[in-house]
């Protein structure tokens, strides 16, 4: 045989989605034979035919199934996904997979589209989240033409979310699972002014093969004690800044995270923050350690803290420290900061003064109750109003309107579940 013909072989081997998942256990391995009922009823929508799961969403909508007979924690999955013959819009059409499923109003799904790009959505409560753990993304190694298959794969470990098109790495990052296992599903969307037809085969879902992992033993998932005076419950979320999350946003030169630190350099004379776009709380117990890299020319006006309830960046409390020894609580309304603050702004014993000098805020929210704790003592507590539905929680500061600005730090992030 010749060389092309076996690099040729190659390629389409790597492509497939059984030598593409290839874990020794396996969970699942579809080929949706009728009147499996683990994949609910057929419909007009979910039919099985010659071995493929046919999806078919009424125009402008999508539909999803997931098999309820599986439910698993870290896993590889591999489906292939026939492109439609005919779309009216091709970016209003995709297909993929499902994942983290816990039911019809939670999980997240990784799809691809007839346009070349794919995204990584997640619902909460039965709504998308604006901000999708990964936005619309061009992909070179998408194959486009009506009827055309392409390979998707998705690895979990732990908090980490790796997707695959067609073999190549196409994303990675962290998200926000379930407590415990969960279920693996399809999903398919229709443009509006049309009914697509999605074909899916070769559905496989395995263990992560060993050796295979995709867990980075330095990734923010590490675990991280407590500082003092802040509380050492169930973990929901802690980030050690080993490097730079990707939740965060994209680095720039408001934002350095490493060597333990993220780092925030505003521009002289005004705020920056960063909310991470994927974990998402109710109640909570928060602490964070800020500090002042050198001496400030306006105390009064550089400060550093946490966002708390943050539904976007035009939508947040915040929670900060000045070095001169006063913290408050203001609320942001429409990118507009409310007149009247929860708490103004006041003096505490409880604040180390001064530049490098470290300390630890704590916040308890309960329902629409907060708590604020600095370096261990309460300092106040008041009455807010809450989003409707789970919020995100972010870093803040700011600097004073001098030449060289203020630089601050955030060490011992942590997020527990409040007692």
């Amino acid at each position: 045989m010749r060389l092309h013909s076996l690099i040729a072989l190659g390629l389409l081997l790597a492509a497939s989605p059984a030598l593409a998942c290839t874990g020794q256990s396996v969970h699942l391995e579809a080929d949706f034979p009728t009147h499996d009922l683990a994949w609910g009823e057929e419909d007009a929508r979910f039919q099985v035919s010659e071995g493929k799961a046919i999806l078919k969403p009424a125009p402008g909508t999508q539909t999803a199934r997931w098999n309820a007979g599986v439910n698993l924690t870290d896993l590889d999955a591999c489906v292939t996904i026939t492109m439609p013959e005919a779309t009216a819009e091709a970016s209003r059409s995709y297909a993929g997979l499902l994942f983290w499923v816990e039911d019809k109003n939670n999980f997240y799904e990784a799809v691809i589209s007839p346009n070349g790009l794919f995204t990584v959505a997640r619902k909460i409560r039965g709504k998308l989240v604006e901000a999708v753990p990964v936005p619309w993304t061009k992909v070179d190694a998408l194959k486009l033409s009506p009827g055309e298959k392409n390979t998707l794969q998705v690895t979990l470990e732990g908090q980490t979310v790796v997707v695959t098109i067609n073999g190549s790495v196409v994303a990675q990052f962290r998200g926000q699972g379930p407590d415990g296992p969960s279920r693996v599903g399809l999903v398919a969307a229709s443009s509006p002014d049309g009914p697509d037809t999605w074909h899916l085969s070769d559905l496989k879902v395995t263990n992560v093969p060993p050796g295979k992992g995709v867990r980075d033993k330095e990734a923010p998932t590490d675990t991280l004690a407590s500082a003092p005076g802040c509380a050492d419950g169930k973990v929901l979320f802690v980030d050690n800044f080993k490097a730079h999350d990707p939740t965060w946003g994209r680095k720039d030169a408001r934002l350095k995270i490493s060597s333990g630190k993220a780092v925030l350099t505003p521009v002289p004379g005004t705020r920056t923050f960063r909310w991470n776009r994927v974990f998402v709380f109710e109640d909570l117990d928060a602490c964070a350690t800020v500090s002042l890299a050198k001496r400030t020319s306006d105390a009064t006006a550089s400060y550093a803290g946490l966002m708390f309830w943050v539904e976007d960046n035009q939508n947040y409390y915040q929670a900060v420290i000045a070095p001169n020894g006063y913290f408050t609580i203001a609320r942001v309304i429409n990118g507009r900061e409310a007149p009247t603050r929860p708490v103004k702004w006041t003096k505490t014993s409880a604040i180390k003064y001064g530049a490098k000098k470290k300390n630890t805020l704590r916040l308890i929210l309960k329902g629409d109750q907060v708590g604020v704790l600095i370096n261990g003592k309460e300092v106040a507590s008041f009455t807010g109003e809450p989003p409707s539905r789970p919020s995100y929680i972010g870093l803040l500061a700011a600097s004073a309107p001098s030449k060289r600005g203020d630089t601050w730090s955030v060490t011992d992030f942590k997020i527990t579940e409040p007692q």
